[in-house]
């Protein structure tokens, strides 16, 4: 493969369609699913639920983005598609296979096998004293291995997250953005079938964590990876192909889309929208960079247009 180098990742393919995945699986076909999923911790003698009955289906080449405020279940969900948990109750499959019924070897393969892992701290990503060229040849040779991929060499990955021009400097040497960026080809170094990412921008400026999505859009792109980011960044997650959002560990429906809002603030509601609502006043929650419209219901004894 041969790209110039340059600081932000190669662009797509032309042509319609996602890119095959490199082990000749079919885009869009079942990857992985969540079946009424439960996950409740013991603290003490009490019982924290953090997801509660999660149905979720993942396809291959999906780039899904779990949205959602802090304590709301994210990264509960991520560590259960990733091997790193066990559900309560509920199915984890990945491929067919129950990872709630495989034992701690056969969990260990799973995530050393098909899982790429991205953390939201930088520190947790890279060996600071190796160099970038380094960190991703590093999990092909702890395997034996003298490829880091079935088809796609340690230049090539550099180059597809751009960062190919600083393979030969240590993290210490990069910005945050970059470490991140040369995360992603660390975990893309054994050719996982799954890439998972825990808050990948949270502690990045705006045009850092831009050229990381762009690096996560580039590899789902070129490579037919099929990715799974939570996040509680509602900018970060337009840029994934699928959205889905958790609170208080469930999934919520998905919303209606609707039009910007036009110069004096005013947008078009869908008819389904107006349906409900009808000519009742209305009242708006701002919450968790996320606003409810909901009917205004006046208080006990209060008067036409007054309210509670």
């Amino acid at each position: 493969m041969s790209r110039p180098q340059g600081t932000g990742p190669t662009r797509g393919r032309a042509g319609p369609g996602r890119v095959r995945p490199d082990d000749g699986r079919v885009p869009g076909e079942p990857l992985a699913r969540l079946h009424r999923v439960f996950k409740v911790y013991r603290v003490g003698e009490t019982g924290v639920v953090a997801l509660a009955g999660v149905d979720l289906h993942l396809a291959v080449g999906d780039f899904l983005a779990v949205v959602g405020p802090s304590g709301s279940g994210k990264s509960t969900l991520l560590n259960l598609v990733g091997g790193l948990d066990r559900p309560t109750a509920g199915v984890v499959e990945v491929e067919g296979v129950d990872l709630g019924r495989l034992g701690s070897p056969e969990l260990a393969a799973y995530r050393r096998e098909r899982v790429g892992f991205v953390w939201q701290g930088t520190a947790r990503n890279l060996v600071p004293y190796l160099t970038v060229r380094d960190n991703v040849e590093l999990p092909s040779a702890a395997r034996g291995r003298s490829l880091p991929a079935r088809r796609h060499t340690v230049e090539e990955l550099l180059d597809v997250v751009g960062m190919g021009h600083r393979a030969g400097h240590r993290p210490g040497e990069l910005s945050g953005g970059e470490q991140q960026r040369a995360a992603v080809a660390v975990a893309l170094a054994n050719a996982p079938k799954l890439l998972l990412a825990d808050e990948p921008t949270a502690e990045l400026d705006s045009a850092s964590a831009a050229r990381v999505l762009d690096a996560f859009e580039a590899v789902n792109r070129e490579f037919g990876v099929t990715i799974v980011m939570v996040t509680h960044d509602l900018v970060a997650a337009a840029r994934a192909g699928r959205r889905v959002r958790l609170r208080d560990g469930r999934l919520l429906p998905p919303g209606l889309a609707i039009g910007a809002p036009g110069p004096d603030g005013r947008v078009r509601l869908p008819d389904e929208a107006l349906e409900i609502l009808g000519d009742a006043e209305l009242e708006a929650e701002v919450r968790d960079g996320e606003v409810l419209l909901r009917r205004h219901e006046p208080g006990p004894g209060a008067g036409p247009g007054e309210g509670p």
